[in-house]
């Protein structure tokens, strides 16, 4: 019956990307059925086969291993004041110290892994692979092999030279798989913050973000299907060499970019929980006006899991169990998944969690992507400081990008929701 209830919920949110489509000529079916065929494959080979053993430890193992080396400063005497044993004791770990050593690490080892073409190998073989599967273009085909494994800020600039002579289709492509897909960098954040409440949460987001890309494409060309001929219609892209001189210039200018991601994503918590804060404070005097000192029934969080909560039962989740993945969605889509992954990791702490196994999993699974409205602003900034003339684009195509996205997870909490 779980089973039947996923498979009925991922029928209906392909069927709610093509109501919120634009309808010119024939849907590409087959696009859409490649896609879903693509992802229940990897999903049974990643969860099903004895395959799952090598990949989760080999993911989880190198997560532990990033992790671990990237808090070596934490050690020496920059921060041995506040990283020692009788201080965290005492006063608890301080998080933002180790979310930034892990950022900034992983960012610079990222440069370096790019420098040395290593990177640039895995997203020429992902790249082919799709291109060749679901017959998008080469330009589309990068990108979207690129956000799987750089993220929605690095993805664009790979392929810099075609961004301004992307068709509209092609456009919307890439920023629905920037929606849909979660950096490198942060994925090993969320697992260190997760460890403690699934032992192979390193491998689910691994998977997680793999198995949406082509729920992204299937998604994006059943909204906005492709009605001109691309640029790089069938064929290769080359990537363009790192601009900078050796792998030492490399790791100096990614420790660089990451705390520069860091400070991003400081602020934004800093800025986003505290005006949720603020909001519902005034949500509380209304309320309080309203039904006089009674409790408070109504938050940003309760309104996101009423709204939510439908699309949660889609997923599979019940119904009992829908207002809290609901809420989680809402946060997520609202804010950003870093404060819906600190949410979800202090409900699930608790003595009693309030979802089951399955319902986390799902969970973690729909919310592995960047839909969230600060993400149009990354995107208009980022890709629109590329190609300046796509600016209007990147802004009419915004709101559309993230409902894309937010299906896209959704359809792949869907999917994972037929395995757990």
């Amino acid at each position: 019956m779980e089973i039947l209830h996923s498979a009925f919920g991922y029928v209906v949110l392909l069927a709610i990307a093509w109501l919120f489509g634009r309808r010119h000529g024939a849907a590409p079916w087959r696009t859409v059925a490649v896609g879903s065929v693509l992802q229940l494959v990897l999903t049974a080979v990643l969860l099903l086969t004895s395959l799952r053993l090598h990949v989760f430890g080999a993911v989880g193992a190198l997560t532990e291993l990033l992790k671990t080396t990237s808090q070596r400063a934490g050690e020496s005497l920059l921060f041995i004041g506040v990283t020692n044993a009788e201080f965290a004791g005492t006063y608890g770990p301080i998080i933002a110290l180790e979310i930034a050593s892990v950022i900034i690490f992983v960012a610079s080892l990222s440069r370096i892994l790019y420098y040395y073409r290593v990177l640039p190998w895995l997203i020429g073989r992902l790249s082919a692979f799709m291109q060749r599967l679901m017959g998008i273009s080469g330009a589309e085909s990068v990108g979207v092999a690129a956000n799987v494994l750089l993220g929605m800020t690095e993805a664009p600039l790979l392929i810099r030279p075609y961004v301004q002579r992307l068709t509209e289709s092609e456009l919307f492509c890439l920023m629905v798989a920037g929606m849909a897909t979660i950096a490198g960098t942060v994925m090993v954040v969320y697992a260190s913050m997760l460890s403690g409440v699934h032992p192979e949460i390193a491998g689910h987001l691994f998977t997680a973000s793999l198995i949406s890309a082509p729920a992204a494409i299937a998604v994006a060309k059943l909204m906005l299907p492709e009605t001109q001929v691309p640029a790089t219609a069938g064929q290769d892209v080359d990537l363009p060499p790192d601009d900078t001189l050796n792998g030492l210039d490399a790791a100096a200018r990614g420790a660089t970019e990451g705390m520069q991601l860091f400070i991003n994503i400081l602020a934004m918590l800093i800025a986003f929980i505290g005006l949720v804060a603020l909001a519902n404070t005034a949500v509380a005097w209304v309320d309080g006006l309203v039904h006089g000192d009674g409790p408070v029934g109504w938050t940003l969080q309760s309104a996101a899991a009423w709204l939510f909560r439908i699309p949660a039962w889609l997923m599979g989740v019940t119904w009992a169990e829908a207002g809290t993945v609901g809420s989680l969605m809402g946060i997520k889509t609202v804010l950003n998944e870093f404060v819906a992954y600190v949410e979800l990791s202090r409900l699930m702490s608790q003595q009693t969690p309030p979802l089951s196994s399955r319902s986390f999993l799902i969970c973690v699974y729909a919310m592995c992507g960047f839909a969230n409205f600060g993400s149009v602003a990354i995107m208009i900034g980022g890709i629109g400081g590329i190609a300046p003339e796509r600016r209007g684009d990147l802004a009419r195509l915004g709101l559309r990008s993230i409902i894309a996205g937010s299906l896209a997870t959704m359809l792949t909490g869907c999917i994972v929701g037929l395995f757990v």
